[in-house]
């Protein structure tokens, strides 16, 4: 069941594949950000879906230093990953973005706000990047959506998950 769009920002959920752990595929831009672990908690994905929601609710102005979304990512990253980094920098790093657990480890991501926009920006590691302090493989996928459309994937996920950790949970107590 995909909410969202797999072109600009979704949440595949594949609810048969785990009876205790809610399979989630995470797409950005057409990016398939976490192909090497989509097995989330269902507790821990509730809760980072209502922390996202709450960011995301009301229009925001773009944070200091914001030019475009691949820039901004470059400079976000390098702020977040390098402490010697001394370039404008510090709010496009706490725009990150897809922070959710072991699932999204392997992705930097920031989602910088622009009133009813919210560029997205991201980078899969895979094995590599600054955060590991090696050479990043790959510009940074970058997709810009509507807030109002970001928001209603984040609540379409949110009720998907807490529907199907409601079930979980129930199952678990049954035993």
């Amino acid at each position: 069941m995909l909410v969202g769009s797999r072109a600009g920002f979704g949440l595949e959920f594949h609810v048969e594949r785990d009876p205790g752990l809610l399979c989630v595929d995470v797409f950005v831009g057409g990016l398939h950000v976490n192909t090497w672990d989509n097995a989330f908690y269902p507790p821990l994905l509730v809760k980072k879906l209502t922390d996202e929601l709450g960011r995301f609710r009301a229009p925001a102005a773009p944070p200091e230093g914001f030019t475009s979304p691949a820039e901004s990512f470059r400079a976000a990253e390098h702020r977040l990953y390098d402490d010697t980094f001394t370039a404008p920098g510090e709010a496009l790093a706490r725009c990150t973005f897809l922070e959710w657990g072991e699932c999204t480890d392997g992705v930097t991501a920031f989602a910088f706000p622009g009133g009813e926009l919210v560029h997205l920006a991201c980078r899969v590691r895979e094995g590599g990047g600054p955060a590991w302090g090696t050479e990043a493989r790959d510009e940074p996928t970058v997709a810009s959506v509507s807030r109002a459309a970001l928001v209603a994937t984040l609540e379409g996920g949110l009720a998907v998950a807490e529907r199907e950790w409601a079930v979980r949970l129930a199952a678990l107590l049954d035993r």
